[in-house]
């Protein structure tokens, strides 16, 4: 399990984010705990509120019941989606309880290396060579996409800016785990609306001839 630390500041913004939409008056916590184990340090992280909560015997799906609330809101309603997905890539998922009227919780396990030479003070080891920067297009080589023809479907709809019908194409193309590295990017650009970066990620990430569609 790897864990990527601009994304995981990108997953609790987005929870303590949605927990503040639901909680007008009341109180958003942040816990985080660690245990070292070995080689590694486990991380066990929580978002809650005292915020209206949802009744999961009735709404199961809880994902898409706070999406449906969100998006009725005016909102995109993409924020927990995203943070499912970026926990997925590294290999990990977002749990939830919540009650009508409690508030809900949101939480996560994240098992990572602990760095070598961790606690040591600065300039106590010599420093490491600068590694060799990679390519965005061998970065998206490295990892796995959907079919060329998915991929040409998600060009053209970034190029006319149709977020809805991406956010329908994700639903559809990325199910698997396997292509979690690769929706992790796609939605960190949709989240911004960088349609011209979904266009290009989409050209780049073809197994075939892709630099000459527009």
């Amino acid at each position: 399990m790897a864990m990527d630390g601009k994304r995981l500041q990108q997953v609790l913004l987005n929870l303590v984010s949605n927990a503040a939409k639901f909680t007008r008056d009341g109180v958003v916590t942040l816990s985080v705990n660690a245990r070292h184990a070995g080689e590694f340090c486990e991380l066990h992280i929580s978002v809650s509120d005292t915020g209206i909560g949802i009744d999961l015997a009735q709404k199961p799906d809880i994902f898409d019941a706070f999406q449906q609330i969100q998006t009725e809101g005016g909102s995109t309603g993409l924020g927990l989606f995203i943070s499912q997905r970026i926990l997925m890539a590294m290999g990990a998922s977002l749990d939830v309880s919540s009650a009508a009227g409690q508030g809900t919780t949101f939480s996560f396990a994240l098992s990572v290396p602990v760095m070598e030479g961790a606690g040591e003070t600065p300039g106590s080891r010599p420093a490491s060579p600068a590694p060799r920067h990679r390519t965005a297009a061998a970065l998206v080589a490295a990892i796995a996409t959907p079919a060329d023809a998915a991929l040409d479907e998600l060009a053209e709809l970034a190029l006319h800016g149709r977020l809805t019908d991406i956010e329908g194409w994700i639903s559809r193309h990325t199910d698997h785990s396997v292509h979690a590295q690769f929706t992790a990017q796609l939605l960190d650009r949709l989240e911004q609306f960088d349609f011209a970066g979904i266009h290009k990620l989409a050209l780049q990430s073809r197994r075939g001839t892709s630099s000459t569609r527009r």
